[in-house]
């Protein structure tokens, strides 16, 4: 064998070595098989940004392959085909595929009446109502683990629940994420446990916990949403309309039927996350216990629903603002409200989970709240959170 034909060799395939890893690795780093491997953030954060950039790499080092291939001969034709059709499905794997699976019902959201859910849900099911300007929604667990977005006007303003199965939370934005206009919401990956959100309007990121953004300034406007059981919520809202995903599509039972063992691990209180990327150091309560959680100006605090039963209205502080956390034993619902109207701090004698009391002011404003977060999530992305419990 001539000299150049081993360097064609040894060339040809530390390029296939080269290609190959580097078709793996791009699926890996945006796929949940990253998060597994603890894979950093920022590697997550650099691929989305330079995207284009490693698109057009892969399919240069797989045209270079094939130069190689014409002129070594080293590979069948069949071999060189499968090795194409594994760098093609790296690339989709990368960058298109969770979109694929849990696509968002920001704009084609179908809702139905109270009666006809009821025929879908059973009683203690978790759902999550949303009211503005006296206009309802409700949200159902079960219904936003496809989608993880739903949207509609609500009470005149354009919002979208957004839900993380894996931190449990569901957070209610509006759709103008802060650049004038409707924002198009899709699923990128979850880091830390936590859902990563992309607006594919501006391209840019948005982490569902904090709802910070990654390449802009964050500016998202938060609505309340307020955690009940589907027997509570018949009761509350009779008139509302309620959420509903159809599970039309082959592979939705597919994926209901893979994710049910794992997201039974991730309620689990005796087992750890699923995917091992959160700081567990916080142990002032069991990982997976669910916590009310309220972020206010740099500041947080956390309510146990042990907590919240012995202290049914619970009134704080942050950030120099007064607040009053309000448990309904009856509906075993936990809200969150300001205490401030123009200006003034409110002062009552009752107070009901809705927020009405009986001073002049009325119904007081229900804050934002991070209703039923797993604690092992919530003390990962706010590690000074005050602990109520």
């Amino acid at each position: 064998m001539s000299q150049s034909r081993k360097i064609s060799k040894f060339h040809f395939y530390v390029v296939a070595v080269v290609t190959a890893f580097f078709s793996i690795f791009s699926a890996v780093v945006m796929t949940e098989p990253g998060q597994s491997l603890d894979l950093p953030r920022s590697w997550t954060v650099a691929y989305y940004e330079y995207s284009e950039y490693f698109v057009a790499a892969n399919l240069l080092l797989l045209g270079y392959l094939w130069y190689l291939h014409s002129k070594a001969r080293l590979w069948t034709n069949r071999k060189m085909r499968w090795a194409t059709k594994g760098v093609l499905v790296s690339i989709i794997t990368a960058n298109f595929l969770l979109s694929l699976l849990f696509p968002p019902k920001q704009t084609d959201a179908v809702y139905v009446t109270v009666a006809e859910a009821n025929n879908q849900l059973r009683k203690e099911d978790i759902i999550y109502a949303v009211e503005i300007n006296g206009d309802v929604r409700g949200y159902p667990r079960q219904y936003m683990e496809i989608p993880h977005i739903a949207g509609d006007n609500i009470g005149g303003k354009d919002v979208a629940l957004t839900f993380c199965a894996l931190s449990n939370l569901p957070v209610v934005i509006d759709q103008d994420i802060g650049h004038g206009e409707k924002s198009d919401l899709g699923i990128l990956i979850q880091t830390h446990n936590n859902l990563v959100m992309v607006d594919r309007n501006s391209g840019d990121l948005i982490q569902q916990i904090t709802m910070e953004t990654e390449f802009g300034e964050s500016n998202i406007q938060q609505y309340p949403n307020t955690m009940m059981t589907w027997e509570a919520f018949q009761e509350v809202y009779p008139d509302a309309e309620v959420f509903v995903y159809p599970y039309e599509r082959w592979m939705d039972k597919l994926l209901v039927k893979a994710f049910d063992k794992p997201m039974q691990m991730q309620f689990d209180p005796e087992r750890g996350p699923i995917f091992p990327t959160l700081d567990l150091a916080d142990d002032r309560l069991n990982a997976k216990e669910q916590v009310w959680g309220f972020d206010y100006a740099g500041e947080q605090i956390a309510f146990t629903h042990d907590f919240a039963v012995h202290n049914p209205v619970y009134e704080f502080e942050m950030a120099g603002k007064p607040y009053v956390m309000v448990y309904s034993s009856k509906y075993d619902i936990v809200n969150i409200f300001s205490l401030e109207k123009d200006g003034q701090r409110v002062e009552f004698s009752e107070i009901n989970f809705q927020g009405e009391t009986d001073s002049e002011w009325g119904r007081l404003d229900q804050v934002p709240t991070k209703n039923g977060v797993f604690w092992m999530v919530w003390s990962h992305w706010f590690p000074e959170s005050k602990l109520m419990s």
